[in-house]
Order: C-alpha cells, then sequence, then structure tokens
C-alpha cells in the first residue's frame, strides 16, 4: 500500500493540470485576503477577488501558450520583451475596461470599482508573469534533466545486453570445445555457466555490485578458460581488501574476454594471460596483459572490439572524471590498465 501511494502521489505531482489549479488556487487565496474590504470574507470579496483574476489568467497563459514557444524558446529575446510589455499594457486595458464599463452589467446587485490605477495593475501583470514564467522554466529544466537521466539509463540497459550475447557466445564456444574433445567436466561447466549468466541477468542489473560478486563471477570465467586452453598459462591476482566495495557491473569481463581471445591463440607455448586487480583505500587499478598470435577463429574475430567499444562508453557515463584507461597494443602484447574510484 505505501509504494500505492508512493507511486500515486508521485505521478500527482507531475500532473501539469493539477500543478495549475494549485497555483491558481493559492493565487486566490492570497489575493482574497489582500483584496478584502473587512476584517471577515464576505462574499463579495469572493466574486471580486474572482473576477479580478480575469486579466491576469488572460495574461499569464497568453505569455505561456503563444510568446514562450514563438519568441523566447526561439531565442527571440528582444521579440518577446516587446511582447510581454504588450501583454501587460492589454492586461491592465482589460482589468480597466473590466471593472470600470463591464462588471457592473455582470453584477447589478453590487458596485465594483476598479481600485489601481494603469501602472498598480500593470505591477500585478509583471510579478504574475515573472513568477509563472520563472515556474515553467524551472518545470522544463527538471524536465530535461529526467528525459536525459531516462535516456542515459536506456543507453547503459542498451550497451548492457549488447555484452550478455557476446559473453554468452565466448562461453557456449568453450563448452563446445570441451563436448568434442568428450571431456567429463561439461555437465559441471554447463552449471558453471548457468551460474555466471545468472549473475548477468539478474545480479548485474543493479548500477553497482559488490565487488566480490564481479571477482568471483571473473574467476569462474578464467577457471573454464583454463580448462578450454588445457594450460594454466592464466594469472588472476587479486591485492588488496575488495569487501564493502561496490562497482558497475560487467566492466572488467569485455577486456578479459578479449585477452582470452587473443592471448590464447594457435595454443602457442608462450601464451599467456595475466589479470590483476589491486584496492588502494577507495581506488580499483585494474590490469590486463596478454600475448598476441594468428587467428585461430574467424567468428570470434567478427565480434573483435564490441565489447570494448561498449565498456568505454559505460566508463564515460557512469564514471565520468572518475576514471582513467590506457590500452596499449603492440606486436607481441595487448595490455589494459583502467583506474576506478570506487564509491
Amino acid at each position: 500500500m505505501n509504494s500505492y501511494l508512493k507511486i500515486t502521489l508521485g505521478r500527482l505531482i507531475k500532473n501539469r493540470v493539477l500543478q495549475h489549479i494549485l497555483f491558481w488556487c493559492l493565487s486566490f487565496l492570497i489575493l482574497m485576503n489582500v483584496l478584502k474590504v473587512s476584517a471577515e470574507v464576505k462574499q463579495i470579496d469572493l466574486i471580486y477577488t474572482a473576477v479580478f483574476h480575469l486579466p491576469i489568467v488572460c495574461v499569464v497563459y497568453l505569455n505561456l501558450k503563444l510568446l514562450f514557444p514563438l519568441l523566447w524558446e526561439r531565442g527571440k529575446y528582444f521579440g518577446y520583451a516587446a511582447a510581454v510589455i504588450a501583454a501587460v499594457v492589454f492586461g491592465a486595458g482589460f482589468y480597466l475596461l473590466l471593472f470600470d464599463k463591464l462588471i457592473d452589467h455582470i453584477f447589478k446587485g453590487y458596485y465594483f470599482i476598479a481600485y489601481y490605477s494603469f501602472w498598480d495593475i500593470s505591477l500585478f501583470f509583471a510579478i504574475y508573469l515573472f513568477i509563472s514564467g520563472l515556474l515553467h522554466l524551472a518545470r522544463g529544466y527538471f524536465r530535461a534533466e529526467e528525459l536525459e537521466k531516462e535516456k542515459s539509463q536506456a543507453e547503459l540497459k542498451a550497451l548492457k545486453s549488447q555484452i550478455n550475447p557476446h559473453f554468452l557466445f565466448n562461453s557456449l564456444n568453450s563448452i563446445y570445445s570441451m563436448a568434442r574433445k568428450e571431456a567429463k567436466e561439461v555437465p559441471e561447466k554447463i552449471v558453471q555457466l548457468s551460474d555466471l549468466m545468472r549473475h548477468i541477468i539478474y545480479e548485474s542489473d543493479a548500477d553497482f555490485i559488490a565487488l566480490e560478486k564481479e571477482v568471483e563471477m571473473l574467476q569462474n570465467y578464467i577457471d573454464m578458460q583454463n580448462l578450454r586452453s588445457g594450460k594454466n598459462k592464466i594469472v588472476f591476482n587479486t591485492i588488496g581488501d575488495i569487501k564493502g566495495k561496490k562497482i558497475a557491473p560487467l566492466l572488467f569481463l569485455p577486456f578479459v574476454e578479449n585477452s582470452f581471445k587473443h592471448g590464447m591463440k594457435g595454443g602457442a607455448d608462450n601464451a599467456f594471460v595475466n589479470i590483476n586487480i589491486e584496492v588502494v583505500g577507495k581506488v580499483l587499478h585494474f590490469e590486463v596483459e596478454n600475448s598476441k598470435g594468428q587467428a585461430n577463429d574467424p567468428l570470434l574475430e567478427k565480434y573483435h572490439g564490441i565489447g570494448i567499444d561498449n565498456v568505454k562508453k559505460r566508463l564515460e557515463m557512469i564514471y565520468p572524471n572518475q576514471h582513467k584507461l590506457m590500452i596499449s597494443d603492440n606486436e607481441e602484447t595487448f595490455k589494459v590498465l583502467l583506474q576506478v574510484h570506487l564509491n
């Protein structure tokens, strides 16, 4: 029930019609106390306040619905200023005409006069135009911020969805290679793959996850790749205290995948992959270095760079000005150095 009430309240707060109703109700209460002729509020005060709002409402919505979109939002500021002055003059003239000529014919049982001069009522309109315009701009700003946040979240989800099939392809390829050799560890590795996919689909759906979970996932992935390579040429070290730290999910995996893809090519005797994660205070240092060999799988080459390009975009979005990424690529080795300031 609490969640339902929060959602309902949130929708009401964002409802533009409700916002306008609340604004004019507040305006009515304030002006009624300003314009009333006695200590107690009487029927004549209610009628006068309601009629008093007519020219104000006209000028405010003329500004919001016509002048803002046609002039202000198109950068025609001098034209907008001139149009606002014209709107104030129109409103003041409407007020004087309404209370000096028209209102007696509408409410014949009452006697109303225009209490305010042209300049006094113009000040009223200027204040209302300023307040309503400021609220309009503020709402537009916060809406733009909200849309930008929604866009960023959608982009992050899209980048994650591009990582998942890439990882699944590599893992299935490992199990396929084992199955062709009739390795007895195949069932165990299928279960391990299931655990890895559970991590990607469920645990990594959050914005940040425990660094321990991410390290555990990498270790499982490395164990599978070690079996595929047939030789323990993969070194994975963690230094420092990783407990209680948070990290954006799936930042390391594309680099690790890339290192296996190139470091284990052709099964050369000098092939290697070295992976190090070190935590110093709130700064994480991630390093991957691998040897380079000849391509032995054109299907894998088709996906070259997809994961790394995605993780670069994610780093810019999640850790702006809070990360450093250096990639060194030469004829014999490929090296990645990533530094991230943890939350």
